[in-house]
């Protein structure tokens, strides 16, 4: 995992803009280089460029979050890259998924297949087959394959279970930086938290109007909505599909380790 920069704990004067939040938790922030990427940078404008700088207090004031959060910029993401990624209370998962050496899996399909297992509780292949909408012949080579991988334990008596330290920990928040064009960010918002827990809009300077309108579809949505000013709509929590959600983990998982994802 390389670490680009530590934020340490953001000054509450970069986050709070009224009494309102003040018993707001305040958590450190270390930002990470992705390791895997598409290759090169997006071109931005240079104001949506400065939006940026609101990446890091936003996601260390992130509700429903504790401990520390690691900030990673240009995530490559199961669908489209996000400005920014941040995972609060998910560096010990990281660390016991790498322990575990089990290469990222970023396959839908082995997603599919992993989240309907549990550590503790073996399943048969009949009951997994029946549970992810399969037939018996397509899981079989799923199986297979993950068993060979690490991220399946395959029972004496011939059942299945998940490798624990696949199991997702902490929160993902997708955060996407707009100038302007706050209905584009909330749209790649949408798409972002079919897999992240919930997305959050870094807003520019717009008119009060635009500002409402902004609130009012990102309050909708449940997300966020986070401004030079601090807050106007904090996100609540949520969660994803399962398979959706360890989808995105494992690509989480990939963009942070310093071998080479398995495809």
């Amino acid at each position: 995992m390389r670490m680009l920069a530590t934020g340490g704990n953001v000054e509450r004067s970069a986050v709070v803009d009224s009494k309102k939040w003040e018993a707001m938790t305040v958590h450190s922030v270390t930002v990470v280089a992705p390791i895997s990427s598409l290759g090169g940078r997006r071109f931005e404008p240079q104001a949506e460029l400065v939006l940026h700088d609101l990446a890091q207090p936003a996601a260390a004031s992130l509700p429903g979050t504790a401990g520390e959060v690691l900030l990673i910029p240009e995530m490559r993401s199961p669908l489209g890259l996000p400005d920014f990624i941040a995972l609060a209370g998910g560096r010990d998962w990281l660390k016991a998924r790498g322990a575990a050496g089990v290469q990222p899996l970023l396959a839908e399909a082995d997603c599919s297949v992993l989240a309907v297992l549990h550590p503790g509780q073996a399943l048969s292949s009949t009951t997994i087959a029946r549970r992810v909408g399969w037939s018996p012949a397509a899981l079989e080579p799923v199986l297979d394959r993950l068993e060979n991988a690490g991220a399946v334990e395959k029972t004496s008596g011939g059942a299945h279970r998940v490798n624990q330290a696949l199991v997702p920990r902490g929160s993902a928040f997708a955060l996407e930086a707009k100038v302007k064009d706050w209905q584009k960010a909330v749209l790649q918002g949408r798409a972002y938290r079919s897999w992240a827990d919930n997305y959050v809009v870094l807003l520019g300077d717009v008119g009060p109007v635009a500002e409402r309108r902004a609130a009012e579809r990102v309050a909708h949505d449940g997300a966020g909505l986070y401004s030079s000013s601090g807050w106007i709509v904090r996100p609540r929590a949520r969660r994803p599909a399962p398979a959706k959600r360890l989808w995105g983990f494992e690509h989480l998982y990939a963009a942070t380790v310093s071998s080479a994802p398995a495809l």
